[in-house]
C-alpha cells in the first residue's frame, strides 16, 4: 500500500469538498484492515478493536487530550463502512453456520461498536462474530457510538511515514507530537488515523 499516495489523493478531495469521493476514498484505504481483523480468527488473535488505542503511550501522555464521546447513532451495514474483528475459528464457524441463512438483527445486549468521526468507519467492540457476520453480509442497523477524534488532531497530533532507522529505506508510520515520533506497528489502523487527520484539518466530517 502507498500510503503517501492515498493521502495525497484525500488532500486533493478534501480541497475540493468533495466528501461522496472520499466517502469511497476511506472505504478503500480501510480494506486491509477490513482484511486483517476479519480473518483473525484464522489465526486466533483479534486485532485492536479501538482505533485510538493504537497510539503509542508516550505520544498520548503528551497530547493530554482524548477523543471525545457523542451519542448513539443509527448504522446501517448496507451503506457505512464497518469492521468487526473475530478472533475465534469455533465461535466463527458456528455463527456462519446460524446465520447465514437469516436476515443479520441487531442485538441491543451483544452488539456494541464505536463510529469514528471524522471518518464515519464503524468498529465493533463486543459481538464480535456475529457481527463480522453483518459486516460480510451487508445487512441490518444498529446503533453505534459516536467517537470524534478531533481533540487529537486540535492537540496537535500528526501520522506520518518515516523511514524506520538511519539506514533503513523502508517507511513506517509514525504518531508526531511537535519533536517526539513513536512508529505505529499498526499499519492499517495507522491509514485511518492518518485520513482522519485530512479530513479534521478541512473540516470535514464523513
Amino acid at each position: 500500500m502507498n500510503a503517501k499516495a492515498i493521502l495525497q489523493m484525500a488532500e486533493r478531495l478534501a480541497q475540493k469538498g468533495d466528501t461522496g469521493a472520499l466517502k469511497l476514498l476511506v472505504r478503500q484505504a480501510s480494506l486491509p484492515l477490513l482484511a486483517e481483523a476479519m480473518l483473525g480468527w484464522t489465526i486466533g488473535r483479534k486485532a485492536q478493536p479501538f482505533l485510538e488505542k493504537v497510539i503509542p503511550l508516550e505520544v498520548l501522555q503528551e497530547l493530554q487530550a482524548r477523543p471525545a464521546l457523542g451519542n448513539h447513532v443509527n448504522v446501517d451495514l448496507a451503506e457505512d463502512t464497518a469492521i468487526s474483528f473475530p478472533w475465534s475459528e469455533e465461535r466463527m464457524e458456528h455463527v456462519l453456520s446460524w446465520l447465514a441463512p437469516e436476515p443479520w438483527s441487531y442485538d441491543r445486549i451483544n452488539h456494541y461498536a464505536y463510529r469514528y468521526l471524522p471518518l464515519g468507519v464503524v468498529f465493533f467492540y463486543n459481538g464480535l462474530h456475529s457481527g463480522a457476520v453483518g459486516v460480510l453480509k451487508r445487512e441490518g442497523q444498529l446503533q453505534a457510538k459516536e467517537v470524534d477524534l478531533g481533540p487529537l488532531y486540535e492537540a496537535g497530533l500528526r501520522i506520518e511515514w518515516r523511514r524506520k532507522g538511519l539506514f533503513n529505506g523502508e517507511e513506517v508510520p509514525h504518531a508526531v507530537l511537535g519533536s517526539l515520533a513513536k512508529p505505529i506497528p499498526e499499519v492499517n489502523h495507522a491509514m485511518l488515523l492518518a485520513l482522519g487527520e485530512v479530513l479534521h484539518r478541512h473540516g470535514i466530517c464523513l
